[in-house]
């Protein structure tokens, strides 16, 4: 029974515009934005380049640029903080105002004129992801510690400071070490090239920035294929026959579900197939293996558990208060997931729905994140699986009268949930 009914669910599905017009834009997004093959680079020694950018293992560069940014947040009253992995700008009260005043006062030994002491020491920096960064490495620190200021004792202030704002801030401890960059060395671009191709072997990191871009329209996107099927039925009054069915409430549920799943997934292995041979290709010329499942593997692990949620979010709002209020709240959780990113696109993980790693390389950053991504995905595919139970609930009601009025008249004796 299932099957059938999987199978008339892909068949309807494929006879809807808004069907068509989901592959258009999703075709359009990848064309625009994932782009042409891209093979990497190969450092050159001895010759003068930029070799890129790395985080500074220097304690004084880590105080320096840390305390000029808490400084100009203070100044502004405008902290940036990730509690539970999504964005939140926090405006602090007088009293604890007063708090951050204390720490930068005791690391620093200015009382005040901090944005001063910031302008006097600003340089022209590098851009990477469109913001600014201070490369305190190269340039003097934008904020330089007091000159009694031990790294561990600036850590307790700084441990003070991101409990004061409320945590999640880059002022934790964990967070600190990121703060501050440099430009990078022959070896540690050579080391990063060689990740790319023996580590991720190329097809890899090529597929997290595959699943980077397709899983900012796979956020919002597959709820209005959701509110699409359940008001094709209310619209030609088709629940009554439905309702009448001996299906199973389960089975007409899961069918439409797992149909519109399978017709999202297979449009996203067709488009990998020809980044898959590019690599294919350019590996050949390497003399690396290439992963060929790449793609596939991130494609089942990483889109499709976003995919699923947003699809059964559609389902259960559309079922229980419409489908109108299923779009509003999904564009809400879309934004929301898309500001948490705020201008760091690699490795923003968190509890976040659509986490961002808009880099093919920084194999060494994919590692140390992985762990979050594999808890992130099953949040969110047990999410998924709890919202299309509450569907079937809310429906299987529908279907015996106690929600909607009608669905009593159209009981198949024989029908059991």
């Amino acid at each position: 029974m299932f099957f059938k009914l999987f199978a008339k669910e892909c068949g309807q599905m494929l006879k809807s515009l808004i069907y068509y017009l989901f592959l258009a834009a999703l075709i359009f997004f990848y064309v625009s934005q994932v782009g042409s093959f891209t093979p990497y680079s190969e450092p050159l020694k001895g010759q003068e380049q930029s070799y890129g950018l790395k985080t500074s293992s220097d304690k004084q560069e880590i105080m320096g640029a840390t305390l000029a940014m808490l400084a100009g947040e203070y100044e502004g009253n405008s902290y940036t903080a990730y509690p539970v992995g999504f964005y939140k700008n926090v405006v602090l009260t007088e009293e604890k105002q007063k708090g951050i005043h204390q720490i930068l006062t005791a690391c620093t030994g200015m009382e005040d004129g901090y944005s001063e002491a910031i302008r006097a020491s600003d340089e022209k920096t590098p851009i990477e992801n469109g913001a600014s960064i201070q490369m305190t490495g190269v340039n003097p620190p934008i904020l330089a510690p007091a000159e009694n200021l031990s790294y561990d004792k600036f850590l307790r202030y700084m441990k003070k400071a991101d409990k004061i704002i409320g945590g999640g801030t880059s002022y934790a401890a964990d967070k600190i070490k990121n703060n501050a960059m440099t430009y990078a060395t022959y070896d540690d671009a050579k080391k990063i090239y060689d990740a790319s191709l023996y580590t991720d072997r190329i097809s890899r990191g090529k597929a997290r920035i595959f699943c980077d871009y397709m899983g900012i329209i796979l956020g919002l996107l597959p709820v209005f294929l959701a509110v699409t099927r359940t008001l094709r039925d209310k619209r030609s009054m088709a629940q009554e026959v439905i309702y009448a069915r001996k299906a199973s409430s389960a089975a007409i549920i899961a069918a439409r579900y797992f149909a519109a799943v399978f017709l999202i997934a297979v449009p996203l292995f067709l488009l990998s197939v020809m980044p898959t041979l590019q690599c294919m290709y350019y590996g050949h010329q390497l003399g690396v293996a290439v992963d060929l499942l790449a793609y596939g593997k991130y494609i089942l692990g990483w889109i499709l558990p976003e995919a699923a949620f947003v699809l059964a979010l559609g389902f259960f709002l559309s079922e229980s208060v419409g489908g109108p209020a299923a779009i509003l709240v999904q564009v809400v959780i879309w934004i929301v997931s898309i500001s948490a990113g705020g201008t760091k696109l690699v490795g923003t993980v968190g509890w976040n729905l659509i986490p961002r790693f808009n880099n093919d390389q920084s194999t060494d950053v994919w590692l140390s994140v992985y762990g979050q991504m594999v808890k992130n995905r099953l949040l969110y595919a047990g999410l998924a699986l709890a919202l299309m139970a509450g569907t079937m609930v809310i429906y299987h009601m529908k279907r015996k009268g106690v929600l909607g009025g009608r669905g009593k008249n159209f009981i198949h004796r024989k029908r059991i949930l």
